[in-house]
């Protein structure tokens, strides 16, 4: 009799779990049948590298940051030259001017094989890790053991039964499975506007960049620009949020030409009124260094609140130098990661819980092609950065109004005629009332418990949040896999260590 293992979920971490565990069962002799479920048609490449995200984005990291793994990052180079010259066409059909400006700027090390230290384009990796996955596929169901069926459905429950459990989804129909993996990638966006509510048509709100894709969004956005043009009218556009998709939205909206026909503008509403930094000083460089952290290099006993009191320290002398992110992101992680070996396992979840995420947010580096179009919107005085927490969207006549609060001055304050408005503020936490049904029910039914970071599931030292229920992916954040401290899995390499892990854990248990 077969065993059944069903994926919840197939984006970056199934894949990288599929890899190695369909390795394993083709030279084994267990019987295996794997489900791979979910709920849109982006098997295997997941949203940001897949269709939703489009064809002319580039990644947020270098290759080399990206995929820090070299044995990994070599196969996907040695791919990257085999299948250039269809990724680059079609790189230049879907994209503007931006991306033929990229293969301009990059052309000596895109022919000449140097990728680690370039933005490349996310569908790339995509189509890599799809085609990956696809061997795979095609390696079992040669084998006489192993069964592979692809369900394109959202899963809604899970019951237990006397030998496993029954998955259901929202067509009423049910899957028994004898093991399930949580892989379902990050929580829905937050919720900041009711889409219910009637707007004019020269109006839009963008509650998520990449639903239905990013694609359908910025043809939209283009067909109001076109229009508000055509009326001689300006329009301003609010970004929520200065993180990867809010770099993102300017990027791809920028390259539009209805976008540049006019004295069009963008506003970015952010914790912190900045974006993300790209450029490293290395003259300044030379004048810092972690001093609070290597005080507590020489005591024997430390704890997490002692470490991120001492990142804070010396990330507020970095800002006193003018030394931005991309400058010191090294140096300071180099300075947590010598003291992480010091802190004992309830410390360590400690630190990833409160503290990893909050350090992140200040640390946030970007590839200067995103920059670069910020820097030209500044010069064409097209953008204004605003320091502050989102409070409402208030919807007028013909415009947006946005309400904030200004942590500077401690009050209340407001923006008005915004007529295109992007909400990229991120994610709901796990105790949001907006979470998916799948989640609410695994809580309800205890086959699953939040841990103190609010955005991951607690997990035993098998990946399990309870008996034959695997959790991968962002869904590990606020955890130790392995001793390791992990605070945030949106990272590629995070995801390939953790996946691997789960695939030897899942096949030591069939």
């Amino acid at each position: 009799m077969s065993e059944k293992i069903s994926f919840i979920g197939a984006g970056i971490a199934t894949s990288y779990t599929l890899i190695p565990l369909i390795e394993k069962l083709v030279m084994a002799t267990k019987k295996v049948e794997l489900f791979i479920i979910d709920k849109s048609d982006s098997f295997y490449s997941g949203v940001p590298y897949g269709k939703r995200s489009g064809e002319t984005v580039l990644l947020i990291n270098d290759l080399k940051n990206f995929i820090p793994l070299d044995d990994h990052r070599t196969r996907l180079k040695n791919w990257l030259d085999k299948n250039l010259d269809e990724l680059l066409q079609t790189f230049v059909l879907k994209g503007g001017e931006l991306s033929k400006a990229w293969i301009l700027e990059n052309k000596e090390d895109i022919y000449n094989g140097k990728w680690d230290d370039l933005y490349i384009p996310r569908f790339f990796f995509g189509r890599y890790i799809k085609q990956q996955v696809g061997n795979q596929i095609e390696k079992a169901r040669k084998s006489a053991h192993i069964t592979i069926t692809e369900i394109k459905k959202e899963a809604i429950n899970i019951d237990s039964t006397e030998n496993g459990f029954t998955i259901k989804f929202t067509d009423n129909s049910a899957l028994k499975s004898d093991k399930v993996v949580i892989s379902t990638g990050s929580l829905p966006n937050k919720k900041l506007f009711d889409s219910s509510k009637k707007i004019a048509p020269t109006l839009k709100y963008i509650n998520n960049l990449y639903l239905p894709s990013i694609d359908t969004n910025i043809n939209n956005i283009v067909d109001i620009l076109t229009s508000r043009n055509k009326k001689k009218l300006v329009t301003n556009i609010l970004v929520l949020g200065a993180n990867a998709s809010g770099l993102e939205a300017i990027y791809r909206i920028f390259d539009q030409q209805p976008f540049k026909d006019s004295q069009n503008s963008f506003t970015c509403l952010s914790t912190h009124g900045t974006m993300p930094d790209g450029k490293i000083n290395h003259n300044k460089l030379t004048e810092f260094n972690t001093i609070n952290l290597n005080k507590l290099k020489n005591l024997e006993i430390i704890t997490a609140d002692q470490i991120a009191e001492a990142v804070n320290k010396d990330l507020d002398l970095a800002e006193s130098l003018k030394l931005g992110a991309a400058s010191t992101v090294g140096i300071i992680s180099k300075g947590i990661g010598s003291l992480l070996p010091k802190l004992n396992e309830e410390q360590l979840i400690k630190f990833a819980c409160n503290h990893g995420n909050q350090i992140g947010r200040r640390q946030r580096c970007a590839g200067i092609h995103y920059l670069s179009v910020v820097d030209h919107l500044v010069e064409e005085a097209k953008i204004e950065q605003v320091k502050g927490q989102f409070e409402n969207l208030e919807l007028q006549d013909d415009s947006f109004k946005l309400n904030y609060f200004s942590p500077e001055i401690n009050v209340f304050k407001s923006l008005e005629n915004f007529h295109i408005v992007i909400n990229c503020l991120g994610s709901i936490n796990l105790e949001s009332e907006y979470i998916p049904e799948l989640f609410k029910n695994l809580f309800d039914k205890n086959f699953a418990s939040i841990n103190d970071s609010k955005i991951g599931l607690k997990i035993d030292n098998h990946l399990q949040a309870s008996k034959n229920i695997y959790v991968a992916g962002p869904m590990l954040a606020g955890n130790l896999i392995e001793d390791r401290a992990l605070w945030h899995l949106e990272h590629c390499g995070r995801i390939i260590w953790s996946s691997e892990i789960l695939a030897n854990k899942i096949f030591n248990n069939i």
